[in-house]
């Protein structure tokens, strides 16, 4: 299965935006709008994809810059099935389509091979959120595809594990939130994720720069640098 990097703080080339927040299209699925729909809407069509056959959106969680195009991309394709958590619906009830909106309590199937790990109760900032990931299924074994990862990368980790009980993890990707932590809990949680199993490491978008350095120097030629415009095969 093709993971399109649609968008991301990094980008391949000129022909693509960057910035805050990130967007993943795993065939007919969206995984989250980023800071601002114009960008995303010029990096779908620089990867020549149709909106027409974006199908579902799965929310990560409730903050800006994860899906602050949807809006304008209601306005287009009105008819998407949204997949998100509680607190996020409770802000946009009056913009999305109730009968669009599928509301993640638990473990769901979004499409085929393609999971939601339910939804993580964590605080960011003193307050509480939400937020769900992806879990995807190949035959190279199953990749995890979070947003922020604001409940840790080791609880994450585990509830995959323990929802694909003896499956390989092969990918690790997306945002790990480690801009605000300490570099001795960095060190620490980078060398648990190693010995975790995890085979290829993907860090973008709120990693941060010690992280991304820790991963790459330990996983070497199995580190992935994200970039908007990339294409990774699960």
């Amino acid at each position: 299965m093709k993971l399109k990097i649609l968008f991301d703080k990094e980008r391949i080339d000129d022909r693509f935006e960057s910035g805050w927040g990130l967007s993943y299209l795993l065939e007919d699925t969206l995984f989250d709008t980023g800071e601002k729909f114009d960008y995303l809407l010029k990096n779908i069509q620089a990867f020549g994809v149709s909106l027409d056959t974006i199908k579902k959106l799965v929310i990560s969680h409730n903050h800006w810059n994860h899906r602050t195009g949807l809006t304008e991309l209601l306005k287009l394709r009105n008819d998407l099935k949204i997949y998100g958590c509680s607190d996020f619906f409770q802000e946009f009830k009056d913009r999305i389509n109730s009968s669009n909106f599928i509301e993640i309590t638990n473990f769901s199937q979004i499409s085929k091979d393609i999971y939601t790990t339910g939804p993580f109760k964590t605080l960011y900032k003193a307050s509480p959120i939400l937020e769900q990931s992806l879990i995807v299924r190949t035959k190279e074994g199953i990749s995890i595809i979070c947003a922020c990862a604001h409940m840790s990368l080791i609880e994450l980790i585990n509830r995959a594990k323990f929802l694909f009980a003896n499956q390989k993890i092969n990918f690790l990707i997306g945002g790990f939130h480690f801009i605000d932590t300490d570099n001795r809990l960095i060190e620490y949680i980078v060398k648990e994720v190693k010995n975790m199993g995890i085979e290829n490491i993907a860090p973008s978008h709120c990693s941060g720069y010690e992280a991304t350095r820790l991963f790459k120097g330990l996983y070497g030629k199995n580190f992935i640098e994200i970039k908007a415009g990339m294409v990774l095969e699960l």
